[in-house]
């Protein structure tokens, strides 16, 4: 689906005339690009930004690609969990997305919609499978509806700014699980980064080769499971030295890092929840790149 639209359409979805539009972008309220011959086009994530900034509605959101309704219910926090959870049990795709996105267009940051919405809603599906409230094919579906809901929130926040600097991570070898590494991508493309996940299952050695031929700012690193402790924290803390020799912060969370195997491992920051690393990723976040390894203390924990 295109990430780009012409003045016409944008201004039909907010529900104004194109010279209003039109008005809106020569002031530099929402970027333009040109095409080779001359027209300008809009990109989703910067139409989005501006209605979220100005408090504008969409009259007709399916016209940029959005699903029906979206940008005219005003959430609420309780409300809008529970009818994520409907929505998700169910396979009602349309719905889930429009909630995510509602959110996002009344101005919640991405951090609070993944820790108060999508994670505790998953949790929940989870435990209704496990007590058998749920069949495994709605567990399932779920998993992959949720995929697709991070998705199009990924499509709102849009890539990060050019100039952003580099931040990238997920998963270790044995690790299967991608939710909190999807959601730690867009969280942090929404705080100013130019964040790519990795994906999952990932060997300690390639990570340590995207620190050396990448020179990312900032890895993070979701540990959901542990095959082996002792091998883990050896080669993790092998890890953390090749990051901290080419200036590279690690951040950590998940819920198979307990006290004790914290206590053993060094990184930078260890993070309970996506607003922490958000706020982390904000205080740390530089304004130039620095393209040659440096040398800085160890942070042991």
């Amino acid at each position: 689906m295109s990430q780009f639209f012409s003045p016409k359409e944008v201004a039909l979805a907010i529900g104004v005339s194109e010279s209003s539009l039109k008005r809106w972008v020569d002031k530099g309220l929402i970027p333009a690009e040109k095409t080779g011959g001359g027209h300008r086009r809009l990109q989703l994530d910067a139409v989005l930004r501006f209605i979220r900034d100005e408090g504008k509605g969409l009259a007709n959101p399916e016209i940029i690609g959005l699903p029906a309704e979206t940008g005219k219910i005003v959430p609420a926090g309780e409300s809008a969990q529970a009818e994520f959870l409907q929505a998700m049990s169910s396979g009602n795709e349309a719905t889930a997305k429009r909630i995510i996105l509602d959110l996002f267009i009344s101005g919640m940051s991405v951090a609070n919609i993944c820790d108060l919405v999508i994670a505790p809603v998953f949790e929940r599906i989870g435990d209704l499978w496990r007590c058998g409230d749920l069949e495994v094919y709605q567990e399932r579906r779920a998993c992959e509806l949720c995929g697709r809901v991070i998705h199009e929130l990924r499509r709102a926040v849009g890539s990060g700014p050019d100039d952003g600097p580099l931040a990238i991570g997920g998963t270790l070898d044995g690790d299967p699980y991608t939710l909190a590494t999807n959601m730690s991508e867009v969280v942090l493309r929404d705080a100013g980064w130019r964040a790519t996940s990795l994906g999952h299952m990932l060997p300690f050695d390639t990570l340590r080769k995207a620190i050396e031929n990448d020179h990312p700012h900032l890895m993070w690193i979701s540990v959901t499971t542990i095959r082996d402790t002792e091998r883990f924290i050896a080669n993790f803390n092998v890890l953390f030295d090749t990051a901290t020799s080419f200036g590279c912060a690690i951040i950590v969370g998940g819920q198979a890092l307990t006290a004790d195997i914290r206590q053993s491992l060094r990184y930078t920051t260890f993070c309970d929840n996506l607003r922490h690393m958000e706020a982390f990723a904000r205080t740390i976040r530089p304004r130039d790149r620095v393209a040659t390894p440096i040398t800085s203390p160890e942070v042991k924990f």
